[in-house]
């Protein structure tokens, strides 16, 4: 947020986009990740391809048909992890990203002309041949992001095919748990970068569906439908 507004045009910092949630990273905002002030990818989120989210765009839910990363929330809330409530202020003004330097209130169209441009990926800030990449393919097969939304409209139909659909959900719950434990002990990367690496868990990603996802002692997991739930 600018520091010394002069004209209409100049943020007023009211803190509204930062408090809406943290920006979409494009190519050029890699180099935020780069150098001695690199950010740290603990930052980052992984929203991935067929998950839903919002379109600031076209102002709704949409699946998301590829692949995109933006700052992370804090506090349980999409808010900007790197704003400061107390200040009004960015804590990365100088550097901040793209579609921070490109947003105007008064005028979001050039916003809306780069929002889903040469959007950042995992593999751009990871180095080429890294290890955890073949990991992630591997996730990605396993915990198949566009397939919870189908398996859980199947489930709420009840019958035979809801019985199915639990079975493959409760498979996808645990692939993913097991992928991020072990993320952590075997290659030593803790839970605040699973985010990063693996993108939302499965209890987020459930709860997109209009699902809830439980422990269960006895069946390690247990999937109940959100009664309040509309398709």
């Amino acid at each position: 947020m600018n520091t010394t507004p002069s004209s209409e045009s100049a943020c007023r910092r009211c803190g509204a986009c930062c408090l809406k949630g943290g920006p979409a990273l494009h190519r050029a905002d890699a180099l935020l990740f780069d150098g001695p002030n690199a950010l740290d990818l603990s930052l980052v989120v992984t929203l991935r391809a067929g998950e839903p989210a919002f379109d600031q765009v076209r102002g709704q839910v949409l699946p998301l048909e590829s692949e995109l990363l933006k700052l992370r929330g804090r506090d349980g809330s999409w808010t900007c992890a790197l704003y400061d409530a107390e200040a009004r202020a960015c804590g990365l003004y100088q550097r901040r990203p793209e579609e921070c330097r490109t947003l105007s209130c008064q005028d979001t169209s050039a916003l809306a002309a780069m929002y889903e441009q040469d959007r950042l990926t995992r593999r751009d800030l990871l180095p080429k041949g890294h290890a955890v990449l073949a990991v992630l393919a591997e996730h990605e097969a396993l915990v198949p992001v566009p397939r919870i939304a189908p398996l859980a409209k199947l489930l709420r139909a009840g019958g035979q095919e809801a019985l199915d659909a639990e079975s493959e959900l409760s498979q996808i719950a645990r692939a993913d748990r097991a992928f991020r434990k072990s993320l952590e002990e075997r290659a030593g990367i803790g839970s605040e970068y699973h985010d990063f690496f693996f993108g939302r868990g499965a209890t987020a990603l459930f709860s997109a569906a209009g699902l809830a996802l439980r422990a269960d002692a006895r069946l390690g997991c247990r999937i109940q439908p959100d009664p309040l739930w509309r398709d």
